[in-house]
């Protein structure tokens, strides 16, 4: 079962907090959810607001109905302006990235917490599965495939989540109108 975020952006006004009408839509982004919350943080990201629950004035809370919600945190749209987006995460990736390699070069496939048959052929059996185990820059060949030791960028993060692109980019107008700080997304996870 994967991870979920839900959650929205609130505006403060007057001095009260209210929903602006934004949620975090339905993007599964494990990269993102580390490096925002620390949650599924495989890449290594410092995350930028971790684990600091509900603010007391939140207006956006889960539903009773998800009891299993867990790392609730929130976090202003001043703090996000101040992140580096093109900083790197301070360790390689938990996960071992795969590229099947092209006449073009090698093109990126996936990456994972553990690998099949063919991986294990090549790495050995006792092989640790977590890239972290291993120096960036490792290497396993195959036939066409490659699986490699890498670190993650902030930007990269940006650069393959259009939703969080779109979600970054509204707040940065609210705060616009609002003030920075007074701009605020709150969310929270299910397993």
């Amino acid at each position: 079962m994967g991870t979920d975020i839900y959650g929205g952006v609130e505006v403060r006004k007057g001095g009260v907090w209210v929903a602006a009408g934004v949620d975090v839509g339905s993007w599964r982004d494990y990269d993102a959810y580390g490096l925002l919350f620390g949650v599924r943080n495989y890449a290594g990201f410092e995350p930028v607001a971790a684990s600091r629950g509900f603010p007391a004035d939140a207006v956006l809370r889960p539903m009773t109905r998800y009891p299993e919600v867990h790392d609730h945190s929130w976090v202003t749209w001043g703090e996000l302006a101040q992140v580096d987006w093109t900083g790197p995460a301070p360790r390689v990736d938990d996960r071992i990235h795969e590229y099947e390699v092209t006449e073009d070069g090698p093109v990126y496939r996936s990456k994972a917490r553990s690998h099949g048959v063919r991986w294990r052929a090549v790495a050995g059996e006792d092989a640790d599965p977590r890239g972290s185990a291993y120096s960036e820059g490792t290497e396993w060949r195959c036939g066409n495939t490659v699986w490699r030791v890498e670190r993650l960028d902030r930007s990269e993060v940006l650069r393959r989540n259009a939703e969080l692109r779109e979600l970054l980019a509204t707040m940065r107008s609210l705060a616009g109108e609002y003030g920075e700080d007074n701009v605020r997304l709150v969310v929270w996870f299910d397993s």
